[in-house]
């Protein structure tokens, strides 16, 4: 995206249309009534549509305002929040950690002696957390596509932008990992 605002006024522009991210007793978390709650820090920014519930899985909208002739160059990206991502990383690490040697023993005790009662919570169990740790982030992420190109617009309007490629901007993802 391309503004003839400076990534100053952008940034500005962009604080006063949004709700500032503070936790209140609310479905969604948050406090405010505006469409669009996050947080503008100098010339990056992080935003999410406001839900009935907190998804930080969901697309949270990352970009930064960066100078160039004539206004701002706006470079954004979707992707869930930080610690979002590291625990799964953590959450993944660890099933396979501890899933794997006890699916590797529940599979050799099903092999040497039949299935008995309980084998199969050593090897229904480990797969699970696994499944869950690879297949739940890119899932809820499925709940925030449709909010995609309400966001771009949204930011396009609020900081004077001209999108350059709106399928492709909508697209834009940085890994889940």
């Amino acid at each position: 995206m391309h503004s003839s605002l400076t990534p100053d006024a952008f940034s500005e522009a962009l604080r006063r249309a949004i709700d500032p991210e503070h936790r209140a007793l609310r479905l969604s978390g948050y406090e405010g009534d505006r469409p669009i709650h996050g947080e503008v820090k100098g010339n990056t920014f992080r935003l999410q549509k406001r839900r009935i519930s907190n998804n930080d899985f969901a697309g949270h909208f990352f970009g930064t305002a960066e100078p160039e002739p004539g206004g701002c160059k706006i470079e954004a990206y979707f992707a869930p929040r930080l610690w979002a991502r590291y625990f799964m990383r953590f959450w993944v690490a660890f099933a396979v950690i501890t899933g794997v040697p006890l699916l590797v023993s529940s599979l050799r005790e099903v092999v040497a002696h039949g299935m008995g009662d309980d084998q199969w919570v050593g090897i229904l169990v480990p797969l699970v957390l696994i499944f869950v740790g690879t297949v739940l982030p890119r899932w809820t992420q499925r709940f925030g596509r449709g909010d995609r190109r309400m966001m771009i617009e949204f930011v396009s309007q609020v900081g004077a932008a001209k999108v350059d490629d709106m399928a492709a901007a909508v697209r834009a993802t940085s890994p889940i990992w």
